[in-house]
């Protein structure tokens, strides 16, 4: 802080990579651009804890480089400062920060510096609370536990988003027709994953000018291609997951006596953009791990989604002391990295030798949280049940069990006719409107469309109009009786 406070900075630049080209992390291309530019300051977010050999190649060069960074730290570093609580002799306790709080802390504290500097004497000190709507969007996004400051974060930056104070935030809940207050849910499945796309397959500096320029008629054509980019990271997704299923169950129907522990899944086609959300589905649909590979753009790039119990950077550091990896790095739960080039056939081997000895916890339960009557269930105590979040990773959502429900109206509904809405009756006559997304054709679509009287799993809501307010379940698994 020293250091900084005492800088005389006339000029900031914003540096965004690109994935396909810089891969996961601080790449040698960005160290040649800053150099080019003369810039002898760089502050790494999100990367750099364990690139010791590019940042002495910018060291090399003149270039001094910060990091912050909440990824997990395996090499010392010649950084300037490494401000990573999961450095090994950390001892803040704040190793569930993502990069975006520690960044905030970081402002925070810089502040403080340059306030017993009397820097603010001559300028006006800058209100930083006013950017919590940025801390809550990458906080949820970054899908770190919504505990103790990362909770608060959210919770505060929840408030400043419904304030409509970031005037891109507020333009792109409006084109995706939004009109109520926005929760940390709506963080997740709307807005992260429209600012992520262009990152994903377009450019990434869009997601930036949404969230940084200041007038309507500057930020028009930037959410125009931004929700371009997303309707086509949809079809990407969709086309990639079809088809890495369709040849996992290949290849399961073949070794019908052979357990794997894990999924490895390949296609030179696949965008590497869309790569970690393929892992992701892949996780959630077969509950293993998950390593998913594409070698376009003559790049071989790979990400991780993992489950409890097995570390996604651990597996990234196995297959760097096997020699597979030019670069990368993550966290317990996701991971990303960048293979050698011929290493490719030697990654299934490299994989077996890892997983051979691992337990793995195999999570095909769901929790739940309270059986509820339908009758004793009304809007007040869906409330009390919101007022709980902002909900999130080691803050789940609570799940309740309704019993002896039958569909007495369903209907397939969306814009690609994925999802069934239907009402649900008790015993007694008493009904609740239910969803039920992207079970078109599955065996939770099939018994709503048998009519048959089950107890259902999920999570409450409320269905708001402009003309009423009405309790709702969204479904997440039937048991039939």
């Amino acid at each position: 802080f020293n250091y900084l406070s005492e800088l005389n900075v006339n000029s900031l630049e914003v540096f965004i990579p690109d994935r396909q080209i810089d891969g996961y992390g601080l790449s040698r291309n960005a160290i040649d651009y800053f150099y080019k530019k003369k810039i002898d300051l760089v502050i790494c977010l999100d990367c750099g804890s364990n690139e010791k050999d590019t940042i002495e190649y910018g060291a090399s060069l003149g270039i001094s480089i910060i990091v912050i960074d909440h990824h997990e730290q395996n090499k010392q570093s010649p950084a300037l400062a490494i401000i990573n609580p999961k450095k090994k002799k950390d001892k803040s306790g704040l190793n569930y920060l993502a990069t975006v709080g520690l960044s905030f802390l970081f402002i925070v504290a810089l502040n403080r510096k340059l306030k017993k500097k009397f820097f603010f004497n001559k300028i006006c000190e800058p209100n930083i609370k006013k950017y919590l709507d940025l801390v809550a969007l990458g906080t949820v996004c970054d899908l770190v536990p919504l505990k103790k400051i990362n909770r608060l974060f959210v919770k505060k930056g929840i408030e400043v988003i419904n304030k409509k104070k970031n005037e891109g935030i507020q333009m792109l809940i409006d084109r995706l027709n939004i009109d109520r207050n926005i929760d940390s849910s709506d963080i997740s499945f709307y807005l992260g994953p429209c600012i992520n796309a262009p990152g994903r397959v377009g450019e990434s500096i869009l997601g930036f000018k949404l969230l940084s320029l200041k007038y309507k008629n500057q930020l028009t054509n930037t959410i125009d291609t931004i929700l371009r980019n997303n309707k086509e990271r949809k079809t990407l997704e969709s086309i990639a997951c079809r088809e890495a299923k369709d040849k996992i169950y290949q290849t399961q129907h073949k070794r019908k006596n052979r357990k794997k522990n894990f999924i490895l899944s390949y296609n030179k086609n696949w965008h590497p953009g869309i790569i970690g959300i393929i892992a992701g589905r892949l996780t959630k649909e077969f509950s293993l791990p998950s390593v998913v590979i594409s070698s376009k753009n003559n790049s071989i790039k790979g990400s991780i989604r993992s489950i409890k119990g097995i570390h996604a950077n651990e597996i990234i550091e196995f297959m760097h002391k096997n020699k597979l990896v030019i670069n990368g790095g993550g966290h317990k739960m996701a991971g990303g990295f960048t293979l050698k080039n011929n290493t490719l056939d030697l990654l299934p081997s490299v994989l077996d030798d890892y997983f051979k000895n691992k337990d793995l916890l195999k999570e095909d339960n769901l929790d739940i949280d309270i059986i509820l009557e339908l009758h004793s269930l009304n809007l007040n105590e869906i409330e009390k049940i919101k007022s709980l979040g902002p909900f999130g990773q080691e803050n789940e959502e609570p799940r309740v069990v309704i019993r002896q429900l039958r569909p007495i109206f369903s209907k397939i509904v969306g814009k690609f006719r994925r999802h069934i809405f239907c009402v649900l009756e008790d015993i007694y006559g008493n009904t609740i409107n239910a969803m039920a997304f992207n079970e078109v054709g599955s065996n939770i679509g099939k018994v709503i469309g048998r009519e048959k009287v089950f107890n259902v799993a999920g999570k409450l809501n409320i269905y708001e109009s402009e003309k009423q307010r009405l309790p709702q379940i969204i479904i997440e698994d039937i048991l039939v009786l």
